[in-house]
């Protein structure tokens, strides 16, 4: 077994611990929701590896949010993470990794990682297939000569020694690459080198990752890219302004109808819920960039629906007699 494959194993009492989640209801999520795949010692006693912390932390992270344990578990560790960050709902996150690019360009950079990332297919989820087709180059020096003639989505290189000289390099053959997301793996840097590079927007990481790790790198990238393309086509649409007071919509709401199934009261229901969604999201205070641009994109797809509402709204009330 490789190093990188020589993982830290714990014992259900650790993680507990590590996770600050009571052993008995890591059992229950294990047995009754299969959360945890841990593997047995000849003792038939369970050994928990480092994704196991990462998914009882999470996953109880999330239960704190709302989320209920059994739509949660099934989960992978790159989908629980993004579900945390970006405030999605399961169904929400389930329709963007149903429509995750199929196909991602990627460079390796070191014989040896590629190797690696060939043994770790089975962990690479979307990656799985494009990894057998990627460009493999033995060094930075021969990547550097096709940079600007193929562009790649990822980057993931792995380097010996990051030296000061490697900095400029380095960052000059990502920005020629045009890759969206690339990882570093390096076994020895100056400290304030990878920071350079980490400012950059490179991820860096000591070569001794898990495969486990550098997996849920490539799967979260793969999600990360999914949610951006499934809000491209809404980036610039704007709502119009809103039609209609509280005022009036109550007044709707409140007057009988002919109209059996009461459209009346539910479409203006419907667009005052809507109308207080789309202000909350405005006025909701923002912790971070991507926290920033999902609130953005919900006040826009809530006042889509408004506008759209609002247009339903019009024609009930031009058949019911209703004036607005």
């Amino acid at each position: 077994m490789t190093p990188h494959n020589t993982t830290p194993l714990y014992r259900i009492g650790a993680v507990s611990k590590l996770a600050s989640v009571p052993v008995t209801t890591l059992r229950i999520w294990e047995t009754r929701y299969q959360a945890f795949t841990p593997t047995k010692t000849h003792g038939q006693h369970r050994l928990y590896g480092q994704d196991d912390v990462l998914r009882a932390t999470l996953i109880k992270q999330l239960c704190e949010l709302g989320h209920s344990v059994s739509s949660i578990a099934v989960l992978d560790s790159a989908q629980l993470r993004l579900l945390h960050q970006q405030g999605l709902s399961v169904s929400a996150l389930q329709h963007v990794a149903a429509q995750a690019p199929s196909r991602l360009s990627a460079k390796i950079i070191g014989i040896g990682l590629a190797q690696r990332l060939g043994s770790a297919r089975h962990k690479l989820g979307l990656f799985a297939e494009q990894s057998e087709h990627a460009e493999v180059f033995p060094d930075l020096a021969s990547a550097r000569a096709t940079a600007e003639h193929t562009p790649a989505d990822l980057l993931l290189i792995r380097l010996n020694t990051v030296q000061e000289s490697t900095v400029s390099e380095l960052l000059e053959f990502v920005r020629a690459s045009h890759a969206s997301h690339t990882l570093l793996l390096y076994v020895y840097g100056a400290s304030n080198n990878l920071q350079t590079l980490s400012d950059a927007g490179i991820t860096v990481r000591k070569d001794a990752i898990s495969d486990t790790e550098l997996s849920e790198w490539v799967r979260t990238v793969s999600l990360e890219r999914a949610l951006r393309a499934a809000a491209a086509p809404l980036a610039g649409r704007k709502a119009t302004p809103k039609k209609y007071s509280d005022e009036t919509l109550a007044r709707v709401a409140n007057i009988s109808t002919a109209v059996l199934c009461e459209c009346p009261r539910h479409v203006a229901e419907l667009l005052a819920q809507l109308s207080s969604f789309e202000q909350y999201s405005q006025e909701c205070l923002n912790k971070n960039s991507a926290d920033q641009q999902l609130h953005e994109h919900l006040a826009e797809v809530s006042g889509q629906a408004r506008a759209l509402f609002e247009h339903a709204l019009e024609l009930i009330a031009a058949h019911e007699g209703i004036a607005l």
